[in-house]
């Protein structure tokens, strides 16, 4: 099923309003704010931490050298020696710092995720200010048309000089609308500035957004891409891993080495009947309950985060349902207003002010058409909004925004 996209498509009559030069993609936006946020850059650091941890886990145990200093009668030795892993007790461990680095960038994932949500919903804001801006705009234009319609009425004695006064009252509300509507553009536009790390007062550069969406193919791969299931599939593996390293608690620790007696009373030093090759084993006589009670330990917390991943999965292929339905609501019912609703007042609103001038249609019909369309307006502005939230909120629950991957 394909999903036509309106996110950010009414760019040209913003560009105009933003006085913005050039058009950039949306990803540019969230790339700036994923940048510039520090929780973001710690989360990288961690993923640095885990891959290093893995690797460090993951090479060779370095040699160890031994020294033993005699005195009197006490040999004097040394060991060069190696630890073998033969049984998988350090690879264990390595298995289990691999599947840490899962966690990680899952927690990387995440943070990205909330600083390009939040970002491109600071930005919905900025487009609807902008919105209603022009709407508030508009709106003044039209009580001036009122204006200039009633004053003419009056020169040719058609119309009370009553009507006038409440023209121009409408004018002043109109024009209080668009004085609030640009506190609104500015505030809005700080919020978006201080997110992609932008002085406040910076002009803001419109972006375009607009393509069509493979709803199905997005939500088949909303479960590999999603935080919540990463880290609850990474949880998974480090238990197994974890598991896997009880079960080699009684597994003996093997060393071998060179050893030499370097001197001593009764031998002549560093002839080579001194040197020899050592192997040390080193285990547990007998399990008093410790390491059994790991392994049903280890077992059991791995059957538990197997649960809570397939509830993880749930709850994300629910929380795509949900997102996608609300989608196709918002997307009805912005197209309602955008191709039935406004037009048809915008119309009536002409054919009222129409019947004015040839006294057709009374001033108080004028003014019922000229409120119920800038009413209108706004609702219309209101739905686009709540379109636009609402693909973000599926794009943010199938984590597939515009710039997360940069």
């Amino acid at each position: 099923m394909k999903l036509k996209s309106t996110l950010f498509l009414q760019i040209t009559l913003l560009a105009v309003l933003a006085n913005a030069q050039v058009e950039a993609p949306v990803s540019n936006l969230v790339a700036q704010a994923i940048a510039n946020n520090p929780t973001v850059a710690a989360r990288e650091l961690q993923v640095l931490e885990a891959e290093l941890t893995a690797k460090s886990l993951g090479s060779a145990k370095n040699p160890q050298l031994e020294l033993s200093p005699g005195v009197g009668f006490t040999n004097s030795n040394f060991v060069l020696e190696q630890s073998l892993d033969l049984f998988g007790s350090r690879s264990a461990r390595a298995t289990r710092a691999k599947a840490e680095i899962g966690i990680a960038r899952a927690n990387l994932r995440r943070a990205k995720l909330a600083v390009a949500s939040e970002s491109l919903n600071a930005y919905v804001q900025y487009r609807f200010a902008l919105t209603i801006e022009a709407n508030a705009v508009s709106g003044v234009e039209n009580a001036k048309a009122t204006v200039e319609a009633i004053k003419k009425r009056i020169e040719i004695g058609e119309a009370p000089a009553l009507h006038l006064t409440r023209a121009e009252v409408e004018l002043s509300r109109a024009e209080q609308a668009l004085t609030l509507a640009k506190s609104e553009v500015l505030a809005s536009r700080s919020t978006v500035n201080s997110l992609i790390g932008k002085p406040l007062t910076a002009e803001l550069q419109i972006f375009a957004f607009s393509t069509t969406v493979e709803n199905d193919a997005l939500v088949s791969g909303a479960v590999a891409r999603r935080p919540e299931t990463v880290e609850a599939r990474s949880r998974v593996e480090i238990a197994r891993a974890a598991e896997a390293e009880a079960r080699k608690l009684g597994s003996p620790n093997v060393f071998a080495g060179v050893a030499a007696d370097t001197w001593s009373l009764d031998r002549k030093p560093f002839q080579s009947s001194n040197l020899g090759l050592q192997f040390r084993f080193s285990m547990p006589l007998f399990d008093r309950g410790e390491n059994r009670n790991s392994v049903r330990a280890a077992e059991a917390l791995l059957k538990s985060r197997e649960a809570e991943a397939n509830d993880a999965e749930r709850r994300v292929l629910l929380d795509v349902n949900v997102a996608s339905n609300q989608l196709k609501a918002a997307c009805e019912v912005a197209q309602s207003y955008e191709t039935g609703i406004v037009p048809k007042a915008e119309q009536m609103l002409t054919a009222m002010r129409a019947g004015l001038a040839s006294g057709l249609t009374s001033f108080l019909e004028v003014l019922e058409a000229q409120r119920t369309l800038f009413q209108l307006k706004r609702e219309s502005a209101d739905a686009t909004r709540n379109l636009q939230l609402a693909e973000l909120r599926f794009l943010t629950a199938v984590a597939q925004l515009p710039g997360l991957e940069s």
